[in-house]
């Protein structure tokens, strides 16, 4: 069976070798001889047989005669045009009018919050509204069983009644008294008593309206009501519990949206270099979502914050939004832009433009020669794809915004729009700059 096998095999090997030979157009006695040879070698490399091969190499070709050695290429060097000028796509320097932000980031509060809750004892008899209905002042949220506290008003009233009678009945024997101790006939001790019996029983007339109140307060409270126009959250009571003045159990919130307020967190240096101080303000204010890319709403900044928190060196603006598409939601956080300044004639460049290196930010400046040349620039603000600059270009001057990687003091480029610049880019060969 093993020569069998054998044999199956070999029948395999010189088909394949047969097939691969008749396709590749060479002869397979030539590709065997290469086989052997490239075997031979990598033998030799152990043997030190490889240094012959090394020395039958034949040398390098010296340059030509009055010629010039060929340069090296850099790394950034198209291995076809060292020297090619290289496609940047560039923009002007412009001047406009543009707003100077100070940005923070914002927490969402509301503009009142009150937690609902009860101020007399007894059974919740009905809730009087859905989760999340916007309410009035005065309107109902919570029903309590009125029914002793009607009693006890009843109770003060009959007494009431009771004591204005008595002080009639005072009244009509200390004026009888009066009428006959003129006559001598009644003492004045009789007198005296009939007058302290009317100061009594008007006393007890006025605890009485005091009681009555009081009761007619309690009476009251067990319709609890909403303080302020807003929205309520989820309640936190059922109808049919009893529920108890002391322990303080909140019934649900309500919170006022329409207007909302903002809590803006800012550095207290940047604000005291825009010349703000503390107190009553009317900075305009705009709020945006977290990632800084949807604007929210716009409000005004009412006042600054007299302290400065020392752990953090920042200080809080308070701001208030009309909120009327109801954006800004109690307890989220939101990127808030205050505008302090009006930059006049502002220098602006695309946001691609800036480079930053050991000394900061940098632009790459075309000159009249096509050559480019980095400058130094300060940025005042970032803004989308525009950046404010207080000083290091000059208007109209063009600044590279794409090819920059390219780019060496001096290099003289070539000024390409941004759909060939694009287009070259993706062309571009391994070795560097695209091919022309």
């Amino acid at each position: 069976m093993r020569p069998r096998y054998f044999l199956i095999l070999l029948a395999l090997l010189l088909f394949v070798g047969g097939y691969y030979a008749w396709n590749s157009g060479k002869p397979i006695s030539a590709r065997l001889t290469t086989m052997w040879d490239s075997a031979r070698d990598a033998a030799g490399r152990g043997t030190g047989e490889g240094a012959t091969a090394e020395r039958d190499t034949p040398p390098a070709p010296p340059p030509p005669a009055g010629g010039e050695a060929p340069r090296p290429r850099t790394a950034n060097a198209s291995p076809d045009h060292a020297d090619a000028a290289v496609p940047v796509v560039v923009a002007p320097v412009t001047q406009a009018d543009v707003p100077v932000f100070l940005s923070g980031i914002g927490t969402v509060l509301a503009y009142y919050t009150v937690d609902a809750k009860a101020l007399v004892d007894g059974v919740i008899l009905q809730v009087n509204f859905q989760e999340g209905d916007d309410v009035k002042i005065g309107d109902p949220l919570v029903t309590i069983d009125p029914t002793p506290y009607a009693a006890r008003v009843s109770q003060w009233q009959a007494a009431k009644e009771r004591a204005q009678a008595q002080l009639e009945n005072a009244k009509t024997n200390l004026w009888r008294d009066q009428q006959l101790l003129v006559h001598n006939f009644a003492t004045q001790k009789q007198t005296d008593a009939d007058a302290a019996l009317v100061g009594q029983y008007t006393a007890d007339i006025a605890e009485y309206e005091a009681q009555i109140k009081f009761a007619q307060y309690q009476l009251d409270n067990t319709i609890v009501r909403s303080p302020i126009n807003g929205r309520t959250g989820i309640r936190h009571v059922d109808p049919g519990n009893l529920i108890r003045a002391a322990d303080n159990t909140n019934l649900v919130t309500v919170v006022q949206t329409q207007p909302i307020s903002v809590i803006i967190t800012v550095p207290a240096k940047a604000l005291s270099q825009a010349g703000i101080t503390p107190g009553i303000s009317d900075l305009t204010v705009y709020a945006y979502t977290q990632d800084g890319t949807i604007l929210l709403d716009t409000g005004v900044v009412q006042t600054v914050n007299n302290i400065v928190d020392p752990a953090t060196g920042t200080i809080r603006l308070k701001a208030n939004f009309p909120n009327q598409r109801s954006k800004l939601w109690p307890g989220d956080f939101v990127d808030c832009r205050v505008i302090v300044e009006r930059r006049h004639n502002g220098l602006t460049v695309p946001t691609a433009a800036i480079q930053q290196g050991p000394k900061g930010g940098y632009v790459w400046v075309v000159g009249s020669d096509s050559t480019v040349q980095p400058r130094g620039v300060v940025v005042r603000q970032t803004l989308g794809e525009t950046v404010l600059l207080d000083r290091g270009v000059q208007p109209d001057e063009k600044v590279v915004v794409e090819g920059q990687f390219y780019l060496r003091r001096g290099t003289k480029v070539t000024i390409v729009p941004q759909l060939l610049a694009n287009d070259s880019e993706n062309s571009e060969p391994e070795g560097g700059a695209s091919k022309e």
